[in-house]
């Protein structure tokens, strides 16, 4: 566990699925390791410059990039790595951000991913019935915090070390946002 201290590509990489249900059609498996292509990797090194440097970035993406699955899989290294830390992820709709169960939503790949890792990795005493809830993600064992907002009411929930805004160009009223 200690090994991915400081190594969240190769956390990502060993350790985090993705998933794409258009392999169904192929009779191919729909969940699978996350193996980065080099862009991503460069992703993850922003992101971790962002992070530490506390400098704020923007990203512009396309689809089928895996940027969003990036991100949520950083947001769990964060959670599983950074005491007490708190991650923020916004959308402009709730059920973008978390829809139990959907796995286009934020949250379901987040859990998704915790669902998937071993053992040795969870928190102590993780419990997913006690500690995933509906945009919420709450560490036991170091009291780190993964936290959810849609629409005007995004950056309105306190602090965070890092806050994720997905598809930040469909915003209504960005200004609002960004005035929060």
């Amino acid at each position: 566990k200690h090994y991915y201290k400081d190594k969240q590509a190769e956390f990502i990489e060993h350790w985090c699925i993705t998933y794409d249900p258009r392999n169904a059609s192929q009779q191919l498996p729909t969940t699978m390791p996350f193996l980065m292509f080099p862009r991503q990797r460069e992703f993850v090194a922003f992101l971790e410059a962002c992070l530490y440097d506390r400098e704020n970035g923007l990203v512009e993406k396309s689809r089928d990039m895996g940027a969003t699955w990036v991100c949520c899989a950083f947001s769990v290294w964060v959670w599983l790595y950074l005491d007490g830390s708190a991650v923020g992820w916004g959308s402009r709709k709730e059920q973008l951000v978390d829809k139990i169960g959907d796995p286009d939503s934020i949250f379901e790949k987040m859990r998704r991913i915790i669902e998937h890792l071993p053992a040795f990795l969870l928190p102590v005493g993780f419990n997913s019935k006690e500690h995933s809830s509906y945009m919420k993600l709450i560490n036991p064992e170091n009291g780190a915090t993964i936290t959810g907002e849609a629409g005007d009411n995004i950056g309105r929930g306190g602090r965070k070390l890092i806050y994720f805004k997905d598809e930040s160009a469909h915003y209504e009223r960005p200004e609002k946002i960004e005035a929060a």
